[in-house]
């Protein structure tokens, strides 16, 4: 049985197009509230520009949170399983485990008996070289705490 302990990280991809957008909106706003200003144009010019110009940081600072609430941290080792996720923490036993697959984007981790178990979101796309390594690691672990063996 490996010994050892592993970590993953599985994180978003940085929120690139809504970051463009994001700075986008803020330089038109901000250059419609100087143009505004310096030549005298109506009110409404200048409340456009300011509405652009929040709406332009609020987006952004959306993205980078909602990037961050996305990632999980998955650490295996001899004993169990622990998904850290959005502030919470589940934890399994690999004795407890009876099922582990994939559904869609998702490693499930179910136990044999009663309800519960861990999800592990995968916010990259399927061939992620993180999720691949998570589900082998997964694979190896359960194999060794059920006595499989690979073939010599």
């Amino acid at each position: 049985m490996p010994a050892r302990q592993a970590r993953f990280v599985l994180s978003a991809p940085p929120p690139v197009r809504a970051l463009a957008i994001s700075a986008a909106l803020v330089v038109v706003g901000v250059g419609l509230l100087v143009l505004a200003s310096a030549y005298g144009w109506p009110v409404g010019v200048l409340v456009l520009a300011v509405v652009l110009a929040v709406l332009g940081v609020a987006l952004g600072l959306v993205a980078l949170v909602v990037t961050r609430r996305i990632r999980s941290t998955v650490v295996t080792d001899a004993e169990q399983i622990v998904v850290e996720h959005a502030g919470s923490r589940q934890s399994l036993r690999w004795s407890e485990i009876g099922t582990a697959r994939v559904l869609g984007q998702r490693l499930v981790i179910s136990r044999k008996e009663g309800e519960g178990g861990v999800s592990v979101l995968n916010p990259r796309r399927r061939a992620n070289p993180t999720f691949l390594a998570l589900m082998a690691e997964v694979q190896q672990r359960l194999d060794a705490d059920r006595g499989y063996s690979p073939f010599s």
